[in-house]
């Protein structure tokens, strides 16, 4: 099939490209419409997932991050709402998803699966199911990589004995909006939720770690957070390059007011510095050297300028060239 370059310019995040990919096939975006009656729409029965896509202008190549682990977790979550990913390997489908864009410039693509079935019954079975791949253009970055100020926020994180948090689960996002949105009017740019019992647990898409002293920690996925991807990779490369274990454990709201560096990760956020936490400094009151470190090699990693975890990415026109 011929390419035709989409160019992302004027085109706001979050605004599709032309194809989807739905059910199997690939229709204009126009099409991949859903019913107002869908149990989705007044429910949130359903999971989804946030992948990365690079571009290297120097290779003229688009590298998707982690799809395969993105997937594998999306295939989790779905066991867990009882739901069923038909779909055997669904990489090369958003390989060919993004060439039929003619996508040449970051990326991000959102698969979904959630009860599509015009059912208002309260109930996760019985309900024909959708699957479906978007991919939008991120002409600028999601979050200030420069560091971001953070406020804790008075809602909590919901428990995993209420809604499954190892589960991306789409109704659940009601907190984290709540808490962003309470977070901006408040003069911040994040917010930090908390336990239920009030122990840190991450931010509104984003893990969070903290250093103190030479202490790397960060909150366990027993804690209700959703074990990311991005946390994976930080915590490698921490070992990697710096030699440092991370420890995860709880940890107590007053650390964030001691701790010495502290960062979020997350798919959309990459890694962002968190230079205050309710008025008070981190550290120096800037970014961190080790933080400013780790942003700038997921990055390199990611768009293939640096050697290392070429089997984090999968080149999406490689074949074509």
């Amino acid at each position: 099939m011929s390419q035709q370059l989409v160019e992302p310019e004027g085109m706001a995040f979050g605004t599709p490209y032309p194809w989807v990919f739905v059910d199997g096939a690939f229709v204009p975006a126009e099409e991949a419409r859903l019913s107002v009656l869908a149990n989705v729409v007044s429910y949130g029965t359903g999971t989804f997932d946030g992948i990365r896509a690079y571009w290297n202008a120097a290779h003229q190549e688009l590298y998707l991050l982690e799809a395969a682990a993105h997937y594998e977790r999306m295939r989790r979550s779905a066991r867990i709402l009882g739901l069923d990913l038909a779909v055997a390997d669904p990489v090369p489908a958003t390989v060919e998803l993004l060439r039929r864009n003619g996508v040449r410039g970051d990326a991000y693509v959102r698969p979904l699966l959630f009860l599509a079935g015009e059912q208002l019954a309260v109930r996760m079975h019985d309900s024909g199911t959708r699957f479906c791949v978007a991919a939008t253009p991120v002409p600028g970055d999601y979050i200030d990589p420069r560091g971001v100020r953070c406020m804790v926020s008075s809602w909590r994180r919901a428990s995993d004995v209420a809604v499954p948090n190892r589960a991306k689960v789409i109704g659940s996002y009601v907190g984290p909006a709540l808490a962003k949105s309470e977070a901006l009017r408040n003069g911040f740019d994040e917010a930090i939720l908390l336990t239920g019992d009030g122990y840190v647990a991450e931010a509104t898409t984003s893990n969070i770690l903290i250093r103190t002293g030479t202490e790397w920690a960060t909150p366990p996925v027993t804690d209700d957070i959703l074990e990311g991807i991005t946390r994976r990779q930080i915590m490698d490369l921490l070992g990697e390059r710096f030699g440092i274990v991370v420890t995860e454990r709880r940890i107590q709201r007053s650390e964030l007011y001691a701790c010495d560096e502290a960062l979020l990760c997350g798919t959309a956020a990459v890694v962002v510095p968190v230079v205050e936490v309710d008025g008070r400094p981190v550290g120096t009151g800037g970014p961190g050297e080790t933080t400013v470190a780790l942003q700038r090699g997921l990055q390199a990693i990611a768009r293939r300028e640096d050697h290392r975890h070429h089997e984090w990415t999968t080149p999406v026109y490689e074949e074509l060239t």
